[in-house]
Order: C-alpha cells, then structure tokens, then sequence
C-alpha cells in the first residue's frame, strides 16, 4: 500500500503512531479517540455532538466512549460543588491508558473528586 501525506497548511493534530495501531480499540472507538484528542483542552462536547457530527449515530458514539472508558483511555471525574452540592461529571481523555485501580484492586468506573 502507498500512503500519500500532505503538509498541514493550517490547524492540526499530531497524534502518536501506537495510537493509531492500537489493535484493541474498533475503529470506531479510535475514531473518536483521535477526534477527542484533537479538540483543545477544555471543550465542552456532549455524545449528541459528536454523533451529530459523523454518520454513525448517537448508539455508536456511545458504545465507543464506553469501550474507551473500559480500555482506560477516557475517565469519568464525578465532582460536587460545596456550594450547591451538585454532582457534576468531566470526561479527561488520554493517548496512554490511565492506570487506575481501587484499594482492592478492582477497576472503577467512576473517580469521584472533593472540590
């Protein structure tokens, strides 16, 4: 196969090669990994938004974060305001898996946060 590249003329993201060959990810799950890696930090983006934006659908994109979620590449940050004492959860994306474990050694889905 030949691969043909063209220099970036404006914005653009650079993302790691092992991201891209990453062979537990489906690609849709690495699709929206790179999509996400690429938005600047702090962008406020809903999973409506981003089936919104390709034709996959609402179900897909969610099936995607979850199965990033599961392989540690996006983590959940449950936050309560001490004022209104909402809950209130962030979504931290990243190349490398995080390592994240409870004390008994299972994995947790979510990492609540004292603000």
């Amino acid at each position: 196969m030949r691969v043909h590249r063209t220099a970036p003329l404006r914005a653009f993201a650079a993302l790691a090669g092992f991201l891209c060959r990453e062979y537990r990810l489906s690609w849709a799950a690495a699709g929206v990994l790179a999509y996400l890696l690429s938005l600047p930090n702090g962008s406020w983006i809903t999973e409506r938004m981003l089936a919104a934006r390709r034709r996959e659908g609402c179900m897909t994109v969610v099936a995607s974060l979850r199965e990033l979620e599961e392989r540690g590449h996006l983590r959940r940050v449950v936050r309560r305001d001490p004022v209104t004492r909402r809950y209130a959860t962030t979504c931290e994306v990243s190349e490398r898996p995080y390592e994240f474990a409870s004390p008994t050694g299972e994995r947790r889905k979510f990492h609540p946060v004292a603000a």
